[in-house]
């Protein structure tokens, strides 16, 4: 299992330190107008949204290595590391890495999504 990059610059803050619950319950509408709920898993998993503001040319090449040679296009699983309690879990890519130009050439945004395992 790999870990996350080190990239030359951090995540924007505020970062949820706890994260945010995955929705869990699998929910059944009735003719009645009632809703029957039951859990969907056996455990909850937390979600994190990283968003990196400004970031070089040269970290986003090494990113979409990471993302697609390494964690082959978010299907494996990598250690991830909390960057303010500094906590650390097993996660993956909950959807692609989504990358965006910024208002300067050599610079983008990046956003990505991890789902704990």
């Amino acid at each position: 299992m790999s870990n996350f990059l080190g990239l030359s610059k951090g995540p924007s803050l505020p970062l949820d330190p706890d994260g945010v619950m995955e929705d869990a319950v699998l929910r059944t509408p009735t003719e009645a107008g009632y809703v029957q709920t039951r859990p969907r898993y056996t455990r909850p998993r937390l979600m994190w949204g990283l968003n990196y503001n400004v970031l070089p040319d040269s970290d986003i090449a090494i990113l979409k290595n990471w993302e697609q040679v390494t964690i082959r296009n978010g299907s494996d699983v990598f250690t991830w590391q909390h960057p303010t309690t500094l906590v650390s879990y097993d996660v993956r890519l909950a959807g692609p890495v989504k990358y965006s130009r910024t208002g300067l050439p050599t610079l983008s945004s990046v956003s990505i999504q991890l789902q704990q395992v």
